[in-house]
């Protein structure tokens, strides 16, 4: 039987796991599906990193404020403080051969707490005079790309943290403070606060 050839449209991530659209083509009888996914699996390290490397990017063409000190310091070198406030949530393929193209979508996190919501201009990836890194914007993609089909075809996942269980903290702290001595005038419900509030101190 013969193997399809995979291409990837779409890919989203959303809540940790990713949401993809990809064809999938036969060439021997000439026919190809589309295929859309959301997967339950929680993404891997090299598949975010992947899409990380788009904020960039996503300053740069979005003309944002950022972009400047981007462009000064190189898209490879610079400070990845400087946009660490920008979040890529997903990217989408358009055109063909010479033509061939992307749009990236993205959040960022504003000084007030609220998201601003950015899409990209559809940009070439041979169109070097409109973006001056749509090289470097190809092979970012094709870096994302590989790491979508690593996830999908390949298992390549990440691992859930399995430190908490977040269905049902209250129960599981409580049985956790019923197991220790009790203290005079302490409750049960002010020891699982002071157990919860410790344990996610590191992160706060």
């Amino acid at each position: 039987m013969e193997t399809a050839k995979n291409t990837i449209q779409k890919a989203k991530i959303k809540d940790s796991k990713l949401e993809v659209v990809y064809e999938e083509h036969f060439s021997e009888e000439n026919y190809s599906n589309t295929i859309e996914k959301k997967c339950a699996q929680i993404v891997h390290a090299d598949l975010k990193n992947a899409f990380d490397r788009l904020k960039a990017h996503v300053v740069c063409i979005c003309e944002q404020p950022e972009a400047d000190q981007v462009r000064a310091q190189g898209i490879f070198d610079f400070d990845e403080e400087i946009i660490n406030n920008y979040v890529v949530t997903g990217y989408t393929h358009g055109g063909s051969d010479e033509s061939a193209g992307v749009t990236i979508i993205a959040q960022k996190l504003l000084k007030s707490g609220k998201v601003l919501n950015l899409i990209a201009p559809f940009t070439q990836f041979e169109d070097d005079e409109t973006y001056e890194f749509a090289g470097e914007l190809y092979a970012d993609i094709a870096s994302c790309d590989h790491e979508v089909e690593q996830y999908v075809f390949h298992d390549k996942w990440g691992i859930k943290q399995l430190d908490f269980d977040f269905d049902a903290p209250e129960e599981a702290f409580l049985n956790a403070a019923e197991e220790k001595p009790k203290k005079k005038g302490r409750k049960k419900k002010e020891l699982a606060a002071e157990i919860v509030a410790a344990a996610f101190e590191p992160y706060a």
